[in-house]
């Protein structure tokens, strides 16, 4: 079983895939990072070797407690929308998924709770990559291994006022996503164009959030989004190497120069995964999948995992156990009452050291 503070996270794209450890004994320190190519995405003998050389580069010297591993992944032409499900019983709530399968073919949701709202997320994704990514993730030496969008992992270090994040993650592959209290309200993968890789931009200037409230179309979405990403970023300007500015665990992530493995623009996703790996900002809580009934692959779709906020709870003391000769209550107290002899005797049979007659 894994420790509150081991944690690996992970970033994996169809070309590269880079990955930070915590500190065990101190986690919030990133104490290794790490970055391997990909050198075909549809070779599983490829990926898996970018995957076990990113795992050498982390390393795991807790034999016994190995630490637990979040991989990020969100592909092109994935989305992700918010609903609010607050009050939602568990019958309403798969008829809510139900009616998305059917009318916007959304086959994956998410549950996230912050303060008195429940939220769902809804995604439109590969989750049978998801699931063969998973498979290799283990194989490749990570301990509990699970899979989820990237959006929501960096959602964990962006802080309470960033509402705008665009990611350029590797060639070919960004994504842009509206953020409320470090919750996603909506996601999905944009045009790259002629940006520079890796990198990270964010904003605070975000407008008519309010388009975002109904269910759409995926290329409707996407357009949206992107819309409003680059609107904020532009009126922003330019982020800095040094200004991203990460919280991790309530701490500031330390600037490290670009050229670092640990560098913001570099782990910033990767970073994120990990602290929810480590439990710093979340727990395990299913991801469903919905799979058409009688479907021969049905049974075998295993399920990604997502994140549910927590709360902080002080550590529990156990009670004191009473002495065996106090739970017989009435009975030990008679006992030790009876004419002939003196308060000690009963203490005394109980510690055998009363001499026999």
């Amino acid at each position: 079983m894994t420790r509150r503070g081991d944690g690996i996270g992970l970033e994996v794209t169809t070309s590269v895939v880079r990955g930070v450890r915590l500190d065990q004994d101190e986690p919030r320190r990133v104490v290794a990072a790490g970055e391997a190519s990909i050198s075909r995405f549809d070779d599983e003998a490829a990926v898996l070797d970018a995957l076990v050389r990113v795992h050498g580069q982390l390393g795991d010297p807790s034999r016994s407690h190995p630490s637990t591993t979040r991989a990020s992944w969100f592909p092109v032409g994935s989305t992700m929308q918010r609903l609010d499900a607050t009050g939602r019983t568990g019958p309403e709530l798969n008829a809510m998924r139900h009616d998305l399968a059917e009318r916007a073919g959304i086959t994956s949701t998410m549950l996230i709770e912050v303060e008195a709202r429940r939220w769902m997320l809804v995604l439109r994704w590969d989750h049978v990559a998801a699931n063969r990514l998973e498979r290799l993730l283990e194989r490749a030496g990570f301990a509990d291994a699970s899979v989820e969008p990237a959006p929501v992992a960096f959602g964990r270090v962006v802080g309470m006022t960033t509402p705008v994040a665009r990611r350029d993650a590797s060639n070919g592959h960004s994504w842009a996503a509206v953020y409320d209290a470090g919750v996603p309200i909506a996601a999905t993968t944009v045009p790259q164009a002629s940006r520079e890789y890796p990198g990270m931009a964010i904003a605070v200037g975000a407008t008519a959030l309010h388009r975002l409230d109904d269910v759409l179309g995926a290329a409707e979405l996407a357009d949206l989004v992107d819309e409003i990403a680059a609107a904020a970023i532009a009126s922003t300007g330019k982020t800095g190497e040094l200004d991203l500015q990460l919280v991790l665990a309530s701490d500031p992530y330390p600037p490290f120069p670009p050229h670092d493995l640990r560098a913001p623009q570099r782990q910033a996703v990767a970073l994120g995964a990990a602290a929810g790996a480590a439990g710093l900002a979340g727990r395990l809580r299913p991801v469903d999948v919905l799979a058409p009934t009688g479907s021969p692959s049905a049974a075998d779709i295993r399920r990604p995992w997502a994140v549910e906020r927590v709360v902080e709870l002080p550590p529990r003391v156990r009670a004191r156990r009473r002495p065996w000769w106090r739970r017989f209550g009435p009975l030990a107290q008679s006992w030790s009452r009876k004419p002939g002899r003196s308060p000690n005797t009963a203490t005394a049979w109980r510690s055998g050291t009363r001499s026999r007659r």
